[in-house]
């Protein structure tokens, strides 16, 4: 466990050190940026996230995939970074030819430059997603996290120096997102060139890599359209500042993602390597997904029992409302990271098709539900619609990879923690945060202590040793 908790800490570091630059960068750009350039921006960033999935083509996953599969890891690497960067490159094209009517469809007004913006964000996107899979992949959790730290400080800096010195729109934000990128590429193409040698692209192994990729094109489509319903149902039922509120929300779960991320970037390729090598004990994935239960659970309630403190310590007070928009979204970390532990077995089988059931059955869901919430609830009810539909894409997601890897987790304990979180969550949505809140936060803190109490054992055991 020792090295497990090494590599994870290697990886996560890079994360909270990214995590105190954004709890101090946060107040002085929301101060700069009034809510309503929040939402645009949030607008920018859905486009932009669907052409990054369109681009990549899948191949991303392909390296992730194939990585340990392959001696030839330079290969891999052009394989499957050179397709994305040629269709990037189009698409960029297109971004800048139709740029009137793009702005017009995201903004219903013509934002002069925002094509270049698009195809600079997306093509430093496409190079900084594979640089990132590189270092990762070859488990160097400490550089992994410093070009995390480097991306930060590029963010900020960037959103900063524009807003100080051209505007303080939206523009500024995406300004700060391209330096990011161009800061952490450099570094990381630095760093890592060794293993960024040029090697020729070998087209019988990349028709491999389409073959297990192409169907992450729609079912990253379909995810992307899953986790942004709830912005597109806020721009056609609601405004621009009630986006930005929402957006401000996210910030509350972000500290949430901070788990997430490390948990992530460190789990994936541990698990293939696990899986390639046969080097697995017979209860080794059980007991990560207990583990990580038990932590996401407890720190997910406490999060929602300190959200008015980081409400007011980040934002200014007119985001104050996105304390009560909060606390459902706190079940996408929760049930996403959840998921990886219990998706395997359809990674393993390489069955990516089900990848598009899963998200169009859970798109379908968050769509219903942010139709019917979104007119009446606003915010909160695009928080509550997304929060309960990560709970089906969790269950999707278990259920379909039990039948190709079989994991004996304890399902009845993972769902009566959800209840029992649903459940804060709904009175920290509908209530004023009184006594009662609190001693009920405390309440469900005992019996999360009660449910895992196998889990901290453990943990105890092994700190000990």
């Amino acid at each position: 466990m020792k090295n497990y908790i090494k590599s994870f800490f290697s990886f996560s570091i890079g994360t909270w050190i990214r995590a105190i630059i954004v709890f101090f960068s946060t107040p002085i750009i929301s101060y700069l940026i009034l809510p309503e350039e929040f939402g645009r921006a949030s607008m920018f960033t859905l486009a932009y996230n669907i052409a990054l999935l369109v681009t990549l083509l899948g191949l991303d996953q392909s390296l992730v995939r194939y990585y340990y599969e392959e001696e030839d890891k330079n290969n891999v690497f052009w394989s499957c970074l050179f397709p994305s960067v040629i269709l990037g490159f189009f698409v960029s094209i297109f971004f800048i030819v139709f740029e009137k009517s793009l702005s017009i469809f995201l903004y219903g007004d013509y934002y002069k430059g925002i094509g270049y913006l698009f195809a600079f964000s997306l093509l430093s996107g496409i190079f900084q997603r594979f640089n990132q899979l590189s270092i990762r992949m070859q488990k160097r959790g400490f550089l992994f996290s410093f070009i995390n730290v480097i991306l930060a400080l590029g963010n900020f800096g960037g959103t900063v120096v524009f807003a100080l010195t051209v505007s303080r729109s939206f523009y500024a934000i995406i300004f700060g997102q391209i330096i990011g990128n161009i800061f952490a590429l450099l570094v990381g193409f630095f760093v890592d060139k060794q293993s960024r040698s040029f090697s020729k692209i070998d087209f019988e192994k990349l028709l491999e890599f389409l073959k297990y990729g192409i169907p992450f094109i729609p079912s990253s489509i379909l995810y992307w359209l899953f986790s942004s319903i709830d912005r597109i149902s806020l721009r056609q039922f609601s405004t621009f500042t009630e986006i930005g509120l929402y957006s401000a929300a996210f910030k509350i779960v972000s500290i949430m993602q901070l788990i997430q991320v490390g948990f992530t970037t460190f789990w994936v390729p541990l698990a293939y390597e696990k899986y390639n090598s046969k080097a697995i004990s017979d209860n080794f994935f059980e007991k990560a997904n207990s583990l990580i239960s038990a932590i996401l659970f407890i720190f997910g309630l406490l999060l929602l029992a300190f959200k008015d403190l980081i409400i007011f310590l980040l934002f200014a007070k007119s985001y104050r409302e996105a304390s009560y928009i909060a606390p459902f979204l706190i079940l996408y970390p929760i049930m996403y990271m959840l998921s990886e532990t219990t998706v395997l077995g359809i990674n393993f089988s390489k069955k990516t098709y089900w990848h598009i059931v899963i998200t169009g059955v859970s798109a379908f869901v968050n769509f219903v539900g942010n139709n019917l919430l979104v007119p009446f609830l606003g915010a909160k009810g695009a928080a509550i619609s997304t929060g309960l539909s990560y709970v089906v894409f969790f269950t999707l997601r278990t259920i379909i990879a039990q039948k190709y890897y079989t994991m004996h987790i304890k399902i009845k304990r993972i769902y009566m923690s959800v209840i029992l979180i649903v459940i804060v969550a709904s009175l920290g949505t509908f209530f004023k945060a009184s006594y009662i809140y609190y001693i009920f936060c405390i309440l469900v803190l005992l019996i999360y202590l009660l449910l895992y109490k196998d889990v901290i054992s453990y943990v105890k055991d092994q700190m000990k040793k």
